[in-house]
Formats: C-alpha cells, sequence, structure tokens
C-alpha cells in the first residue's frame, strides 16, 4: 500500500494511539509531533508487513507505532526508562507470540511454557536497556532493585550457554535495540525465519534460566 493511502486509511488509528499516549506525558509535548512520530511508525510496520502470515495489520503496527512513538519522546529526553521499558517489552512479547502462533498454529505450547517465555523476554529487554545509556530518574524500591539484579545475574549465567548464533541474535535485537528485519538482514537470514528463530531461541533461553534458577 501507498503512503498516502495507508495513512489515509489509518491515520485516526495513529491518532488514537497518539491520544493515549498525550495523557500520559508532559503537557509541553504538542500532539503533532507524536503523531508525526506515530505515522513513521505506521510506514515500518507497512513496510514490514506479510499478510501471508496471517495477522492483522492493525494488531500487528499497534506496538510498531506506540514503538515509533516512545523512539522519539525518548529522542527528546521525555519518557523514563520504565515507560520505554513497557512498550519495547510489549513490542518483543507481541513479536514472539506471532511467531509461535505461526508455527504451532491451533496447538500452541502450555500456557506455564508461553509464561516463562514472556518473563524471558521481559528479563532480557530490562537487561538491554540497562545496556544503553538510559537514565532513569525515578526512585526503585530497594526489594524491586535486589529482585531486578537477581533476574539478570540469572539471565547473564543462561545468556553464557546459548550458542554462538543465538547469544548474536539476542544481542542485536535486545542490546543494540535493532527490529527483527534488521537483525536478519545482519545475519543473513529472511525476515519469517528471523522471527522464527527469535521464538527458538527465547525457549531456549526460558530453560537454560529455569536451570540456572534452580541450581542457584
Amino acid at each position: 500500500m501507498v503512503a498516502n493511502q495507508l495513512i489515509e486509511q489509518y491515520g485516526s488509528f495513529v491518532r488514537s494511539i497518539a491520544r493515549q499516549v498525550k495523557k500520559s506525558v508532559s503537557p509541553r509535548i504538542e500532539l503533532d509531533d507524536l503523531i508525526a512520530y506515530g505515522m513513521t511508525g505506521l510506514l515500518e510496520a507497512n513496510e514490514r508487513f506479510d499478510a501471508k502470515q496471517g495477522a492483522n495489520f492493525t494488531t500487528f503496527s499497534y506496538y510498531r507505532v506506540k514503538g515509533a512513538i516512545y523512539d522519539g519522546l525518548r529522542g527528546m529526553g521525555w519518557v523514563s526508562r520504565n515507560e520505554y521499558q513497557k512498550i519495547r517489552f510489549g513490542e518483543q512479547a507481541n513479536a514472539y507470540l506471532e511467531s509461535a502462533a505461526q508455527s504451532k498454529g491451533e496447538d500452541l505450547e502450555d500456557l506455564a511454557s508461553q509464561v516463562n517465555s514472556l518473563v524471558t523476554i521481559f528479563v532480557t529487554s530490562l537487561e538491554g536497556l540497562e545496556r544503553q545509556d538510559f537514565e532513569d530518574t525515578k526512585i526503585q524500591p530497594q526489594d524491586d532493585r535486589l529482585l531486578e539484579l537477581e533476574l539478570k545475574n540469572t539471565l547473564k549465567k543462561a545468556l553464557m550457554r546459548l550458542p554462538k548464533a543465538d547469544l548474536e541474535l539476542i544481542k542485536l535485537y535486545y542490546f543494540q535495540n535493532m527490529s527483527l528485519e534488521e537483525v536478519g538482514q545482519k545475519i543473513g537470514l529472511s525476515k519469517s525465519w528471523t522471527c522464527r528463530k527469535h521464538a527458538q531461541v527465547i525457549e531456549k533461553l526460558g530453560v537454560l534460566m529455569r536451570g540456572a534458577t534452580t541450581s542457584m
């Protein structure tokens, strides 16, 4: 779909997301700026979307539009680490669930395994943000900091046990903040295969993290 048609058809969708974000940020931030960031995300989503995979475009583009808005805010210094973490985790979890659903059809993995994979994504994205120069101005409770440290130590032990190719994917996607499409270009895989590979690596990493936890 060409850009003008895309914006005409989904412009109200982007504006509604921008208005949602506007409620949670400084009143000094202009709505038009948020919409502009969101439109960039919409165009990127259109480039990555593959209707053959069965996903709905609105569902597919939601986190990409919202993520582009938060990326813009982050670049302006208007968003906290916690806020950015939430949207980044949403993007990564959505990518995993889409790929898992496509590869396993209706016979998805059991709920406990899905939850474990999502926890793994959360901890990995948390560590990825920590490695970026991203200062959080909010004071985190002591108990939360200790739990976060324990989770990240568990993650580091598990990462050390991943094959080199799997570790490379994790580093590019979570620590260097690349999209899965960009990761695929870097490692020589198509977008669809990179998505499948990401889901496989996350499940493998989750198993390793459980093992690291039980051996502590």
